[in-house]
Formats: structure tokens, sequence, C-alpha cells
């Protein structure tokens, strides 16, 4: 049994808030009541409502239900670098160099913690995806110098590895060493990283990223760019597939 707290406040009430917008004068309530209303198996279903919902309803499960690839293998998270990980960050950089008016992106990171499911093995449908990814984070650009990419990779290490692509690094005491991005050490310039407006904004403790010189929004949301990825693939002919390539190790 459930019980849902209603306030039920005086249509003097409401009309009172509905000036507010429109005047600065401060207003204290009056008068207000609380019923309790119980809702149980023996509440009826609104045979109204239900039909009006049910079309709906069932075109959003079809929409669900729909395969759009498949997997060659299970693609699983973890540490330092991991299947699933490694496909979400490369495709998140393909995807970005596709989008027009915007830089190339030199680095892609998605927090491994945040993609929520394994892919399994086989058909892959819209809603394992949503399982996944079930966050509308969109993909932000991140401009970062030398230093905050060197500060970026050290807390990548201090926490023994995350999501990333177009980049290397070895970790060893709590640190990175051996740093390549796009195969080259790091130099005296910009570099554009592509990540979620989540990890951009400082969650999961990257905040290194609220540092950056400049961020720049792209519309496009983390889920939506791997669904355009695994139906682009689909049309090609190929599967989802990833490895582990050591782009996150553990050096001697």
């Amino acid at each position: 049994m459930k019980y849902i707290k209603m306030q039920l406040v005086s249509v003097y009430v409401a009309t009172m808030f509905l000036f507010l917008a429109c005047n600065s004068t401060d207003y204290t309530i009056k008068n207000s009541t609380n019923k309790y209303v119980i809702i149980d198996s023996l509440v009826g279903e609104d045979i109204l409502l239900a039909s009006i919902i049910q079309p709906y309803r069932d075109s959003l499960q079809a929409e669900m239900q729909k395969t759009i690839g498949t997997a060659r293998q299970e693609l699983t998270g973890g540490f330092p670098e991991s299947l699933l990980s490694n496909f979400v960050t490369d495709l998140v950089r393909e995807e970005c160099n596709r989008l027009d008016g915007f830089e190339p992106v030199d680095v892609s990171v998605v927090n491994v913690k945040g993609l929520r499911i394994p892919l399994q093995k086989g058909n892959i449908t819209v809603e394992n995806i949503y399982q996944l990814m079930p966050f509308e984070n969109e993909i932000v650009y991140l401009s970062m110098t030398k230093e905050q990419m060197e500060l970026l990779f050290d807390f990548m290490a201090s926490v023994g590895g995350d999501g990333i692509s177009g980049a290397s690094f070895g970790i060893k005491n709590g640190k990175a060493v051996n740093v390549r991005v796009n195969n080259q050490p790091l130099t005296e310039r910009t570099y554009i990283v592509a990540t979620s407006d989540y990890l951009a904004d400082g969650g999961d403790h990257f905040e290194v990223f609220k540092k950056a010189l400049k961020r720049e929004g792209t519309g496009l949301k983390v889920r939506d760019a791997i669904i355009k990825h695994i139906k682009r693939l689909s049309v090609e002919g190929k599967v989802v597939n990833s490895e582990l390539d050591k782009r996150i190790y553990h050096a001697e």
C-alpha cells in the first residue's frame, strides 16, 4: 500500500503565487491543508486515461525493442581500461569528428562508472543503449593546456584508469607516465577534449575539467552518439567489437 501526500492549497493561495511572478511584494501562505490518499490494488484503472496512453506506450515499446546492431562479444567495463570504455570513448571521438563546425577532437573521456551495464554478445536494441547510458548527458568540447592535460592524466592514474580515447599512458606510483596524445608527447599547445557535461562540471571528481580554457556544447548526447554509431556500423555490414590495446597500463 502506498500513501501519496497531496497538499491542497486554497484558490486564494494559488492566485497569490500567480501574482508573485509580476509583483515584488512579499507574500506569506495563510492557509494550507494536507490529505493522504490511499492507493492500493482496490483502486480501479481509469479506462479512458489508459486508452489515451496505450498507443504511446505501444509505440515507445516498439521503438525500444528495435535491433540496431550486433556485438561480436560481450563488452564489459573495468580498470585500468576495458572493452566497453574503449568502445564508447572511441565512438565518441569518431562521432564528434563527424560534426560540422567543430575543431577535431584530440582526446575523449567517458567515466566507466557511468556505463551502467555491459553490452551483451548478440543483438543490441535501443533499450540496451538506454540501459547502458540512462543519463541525458551532452557531449561538450573542452579546450585545455598542456599543464591541464597533465593534471587530467595524473588524476586518471590516481584512480586506477578510466575511459579514454586518443591518448595512452602508464600508471606508476599513482602517477601518469609515458603520456602520449595521438602517439605524440604533450607539447605547449591547446588540446580539444570531448567529454560529457557531467564530467565537465567536475562530476566523478574530474575537477580539472572545470579549469578548462573554453567549453562548448555540441548538442549531441552521449547516448545518441552510441546509437548513431552502432547504426552506422550495421549499415556498413560491421559488428560492434572492441579490444584492449594498453592505452592505459601499469608501468614497471
